[in-house]
């Protein structure tokens, strides 16, 4: 059915996401947009369940077989200069690969992100951000695939929240704004936000990120490390030494384990949390 194009099937999904968590799946990799619309048109003629796969940097697939298609949009992947200060990058860039560009082209105002192992598309659709700035802030439009057809949706008509959008469709690209800047700056900057990270985050274990959103003024791994619960650990999955409101993955963890531990922490805290990450089911 999907004939023509790239497919790993029973791919091992541990591959497929930085929590290195997950059993079997198969993954398809559209080359352009007419590829990634008959893929689409398949799914939906056949009743197949499918997700848009960026870098899963904040996914938890499950440790079965996965009944989905996985649609991975690596091979979207270009970077253009647009009008002055705005670039175009497609959903499957990642953010290490735009950094590096903005570098070398000497704009600023996007260094806070550097370190993030996200792609482009799921950045802007999650709303990612980190030291008080998010990706709103950059966004001027955003290209999508919805109903069959390609679409631009103006900043002005997104509505973005903490760690969240209400972009309805398939993120193809975005046009992102920034500001001249000497690219030495620049260099330093992501240098020091590198660093940062390193400093406050198990940068060298597998995890997906903050597994808690920020509620108003409650902050999950404040909260967390308050009861004394770093260093907690079922199974294969740990809540962090170094940062509480990273859950990491030691080698063999599970999503039942990880699950587990959300749980053991809505206990302790007495609360239900809001989950940053996505659970694959």
């Amino acid at each position: 059915m999907f004939n023509g194009i790239e497919i790993i099937e029973n791919a091992n999904l541990k591959e497929f996401c930085t929590f290195h968590i997950g059993g079997r799946g198969s993954v398809l990799f559209p080359k352009d947009i007419f590829e990634l619309k008959r893929v689409i048109r398949e799914c939906e003629r056949l009743n197949l369940r499918y997700f848009i796969l960026g870098n899963g940097s904040n996914l938890l697939f499950p440790d079965y077989d996965l009944d989905m298609i996985l649609i991975s949009l690596k091979y979207f992947n270009q970077i253009k200069m647009m009008s002055k200060g705005v670039v175009y990058a497609e959903a499957g860039v990642p953010l290490f690969t735009l950094n590096i560009f903005l570098k070398n082209h000497c704009l600023g105002g996007f260094e806070w992100s550097f370190g993030i192992p996200a792609s482009v598309g799921g950045m802007v659709f999650m709303n990612a951000g980190a030291f008080s700035h998010s990706a709103m802030e950059n966004v001027v439009k955003v290209k999508i695939l919805k109903n069959g057809k390609v679409q631009i949706v103006k900043r002005e008509d997104i509505d973005f929240s903490y760690r969240k959008s209400n972009i309805d469709g398939i993120i193809l690209g975005v046009f992102l704004k920034f500001f001249e800047k000497d690219i030495d700056v620049i260099a330093k900057q992501q240098q020091f936000f590198l660093e940062e990270r390193k400093k406050s985050q198990p940068f060298d274990k597998f995890s997906a990120g903050s597994i808690f959103k920020r509620e108003n003024d409650f902050i999950p791994a404040k909260a967390i490390d308050l009861c004394g619960l770093k260093g907690l650990q079922i199974g294969g999955a740990e809540i962090s030494k170094k940062h509480a409101g990273f859950i990491i993955n030691n080698g063999d963890a599970k999503q039942i384990d990880v699950l587990a531990l959300i749980k053991y922490i809505e206990i302790k805290l007495q609360r239900k949390m809001v989950l940053e990450i996505i659970v694959i089911s």
